[in-house]
């Protein structure tokens, strides 16, 4: 047995690792900074100018959050018996992937403008963004978390097999 019983839901599939819900955060850090500013009334329009001084990186931030933060969302959402929620789950860690991409590419792109001058907003993004590129890819954990759980088939007692 690869994991332990403590691992496991209520509904009997894999908890997701804390790690890949710490990247997914990093992932929708635009919509953390919305929120916060959203939830201090008087202050959000002065903490939205302060983080993203261009709306354009905020919106861009936002859309491309968008994708892990309804992903996020159906990973709550799991159950057994749910099939369209676990298949739709099962695409997210590609989804995640692909993601980092845009957002990797998205911060070279900021550095490029920047005359690949060092800021270490950059560099830590770049590292972080790289960092959980490399744990979506390689965590054994990551990949069966987010497969799509088989359904049992039980036999009836008139001899006719059933999938629960």
């Amino acid at each position: 047995m690869r994991y332990g019983i403590e691992q496991y839901d209520h509904h009997g599939i894999l908890k997701t690792p804390i790690w890949l819900w710490l990247g997914w955060a990093f992932l929708t850090r635009a919509w953390v900074v919305f929120i916060v500013a959203g939830a201090s009334r008087q202050e959000g329009s002065q903490i939205l100018e302060y983080v993203y001084p261009n709306h354009t990186m905020l919106y861009f931030g936002l859309i491309m959050g968008l994708p892990i933060v309804v992903g996020m969302w159906l990973v709550g959402l799991r159950k057994a018996d749910s099939d369209r929620v676990n298949r739709c789950v099962g695409y997210l860690r590609w989804i995640s992937i692909l993601v980092v991409a845009l957002q990797l590419a998205h911060t070279v792109y900021l550095v490029n403008l920047q005359h690949w001058q060092f800021t270490w907003t950059n560099a830590v993004t770049l590292v972080l963004l790289c960092w959980f590129a490399i744990y979506l890819v390689n965590s054994r954990h990551v990949i069966d978390s987010l497969k799509t759980p088989k359904k049992i088939k039980t036999v009836t007692d008139q001899g006719h097999t059933t999938n629960n």
